[in-house]
């Protein structure tokens, strides 16, 4: 078992190695969280535990990239100013447990035996992908849709260049996770991840945290703190709701952008960090600069590569994938299966909210379900009301394309099946060319590689 522990004091930082590593574990330190996030982009771990309260980087910024780069990784944090409120709040963004500082060593110890036991449970498989022929991931995103499919192979090309990137999706469609994975694909990838929420600060909090600034210039602060383009250095800076930034803040955005330089609030020297910026927005950014919101000329720098997340409605294929991840997740110990009637309700479901949405509900129906049947009634009422009044599951929900090509696959199975699988049956059953049919079958993964059937030679 690997352990990754993060802690800034020396003292506690060296006594927590020795004393796991004489307990038999893998232990390695960083004393940064910066370190951390190196450390991770090079190794996997089953457990970190880590110091919430760190210059730089701190505990809940390596916690939200362990969520979403190493989401199989358990993480616990150490506080000395621990609240019930804290508490909940550390236990909300995903941490397995917290330590309140001064602890005993056995408190560890035994933290790390519900880790163990929940990886033997686990049989850490994950595999999403292996259960779904013509699948293709992402980072920690992954679908079967065409539109999916296409969305991860321009950013895939994107990932290979240092230009800026603009991703444009809905609430709910995974803009950080694939902001993320871009990186973790490129050349910074051993350098840090910084993600800014432009949407929840104020125009001074918002300068502070991208800029940073000088002693005293921030309502008497004590002491001088460096901003996000510091902390990211040779790294990627993720700007979400990017819509968002005050007119004020893009002017100091745009020379960046232009000059790589920038100043602290409250100070004098420039400054320069080498940076790659993702940007991300739920809203049309042209109407916005049409609205005098947004600065053409930073719509432009930020929009060099354009990637468009498209929302779940649009890629119902991909939510019986979905659904099975989310339940494994959720109920790892059991095994639990949605009925064809349910996923169809599902697949035919706008989701306004997108995989956020969807989550949320899988959820539920873990926590609803009796004796590991997954009844209809553990649905919300919004779903069923919805699925009343939809005129047929998944049609009008999807493009004309995709309803298409799911018609076409379930005809092509259909075909196959009748023909025992032998491919000059299904094409003359089907009225084409023999190369047409291997064609399509190839499209969508059916029937096995070509072997030389008996009379195909």
């Amino acid at each position: 078992m690997r352990i990754l522990i993060v802690e800034d004091e020396k003292s506690l930082r060296l006594a927590l190695e020795d004393e796991l590593r004489e307990a038999g574990f893998k232990v390695e330190v960083a004393a940064s969280g910066e370190e951390a996030i190196s450390k991770l982009a090079n190794a996997e771990y089953d457990l970190v535990v880590c110091d919430l309260i760190m210059d730089g980087i701190g505990g809940k910024e390596v916690l939200e990239h362990v969520k979403a780069r190493h989401p199989g990784t358990a993480f616990v944090l150490m506080t000395a100013h621990a609240t019930i409120q804290s508490a909940i709040e550390i236990l909300k963004r995903g941490a397995m447990d917290y330590l309140r500082k001064p602890f005993e060593i056995e408190e560890l110890l035994k933290i790390i035996g519900q880790v163990k036991e929940t990886i033997r449970l686990r049989g850490k498989q994950d595999g999403h992908g292996e259960a779904w022929p013509g699948s293709r991931s992402f980072g920690n995103m992954f679908g079967r849709s065409r539109a999916i499919r296409e969305t991860f192979q321009l950013a895939s090309v994107v990932a290979g260049t240092d230009a800026t990137v603009m991703i444009i999706g809905e609430t709910g469609t995974g803009k950080n996770m694939l902001a993320e994975a871009i990186h973790y694909e490129s050349n910074r990838r051993n350098h840090p991840f910084i993600t800014v929420s432009c949407a929840a600060l104020s125009r001074e909090l918002l300068e502070s945290e991208l800029f940073g600034h000088e002693k005293g210039a921030i309502n008497g602060s004590a002491r001088q703190k460096k901003g996000r383009f510091e902390l990211a250095h040779k790294g990627t800076l993720f700007l979400n709701e990017v819509d968002d930034i005050p007119m004020e803040t893009q002017s100091r955005l745009l020379n960046f952008t232009q000059t790589g330089k920038f100043e602290r609030v409250g100070g004098e020297n420039s400054l320069h960090a080498d940076v790659r910026i993702i940007a991300a927005t739920k809203k049309d950014l042209l109407k916005q600069v049409e609205r005098g919101l947004f600065r053409q000329d930073l719509y432009y720098r930020l929009n060099v590569l354009q990637i468009r997340l498209p929302p779940l409605r649009e890629r119902p294929e991909d939510v019986p994938m979905l659904v099975d991840f989310f339940l494994r997740k959720y109920s790892p110990e059991r095994k639990l299966n949605v009925s064809a009637e349910i996923m169809d309700i599902l697949k035919g479901y706008p989701w306004e909210g997108n995989v956020r949405e969807l989550e949320q509900v899988v959820e539920r129906l873990v926590l609803l379900n009796r004796d590991g049947a997954i009844d209809r009634s553990a649905l919300p009422a919004g779903i069923l009301d919805s699925a009343e009044h939809a005129p047929g599951f998944g049609w009008g929900r999807s493009s004309l394309h995709d309803y298409l090509d799911q018609m076409e696959e379930s005809l092509l199975k259909d075909a196959l099946g009748k023909c025992g699988g032998n491919k000059r049956d299904t094409a003359a059953l089907l009225k084409i060319p023999l190369p047409t049919l291997k064609s399509k079958l190839a499209k969508f993964h059916l029937g096995k590689p070509d072997e030389g059937e008996p009379g195909e030679g």
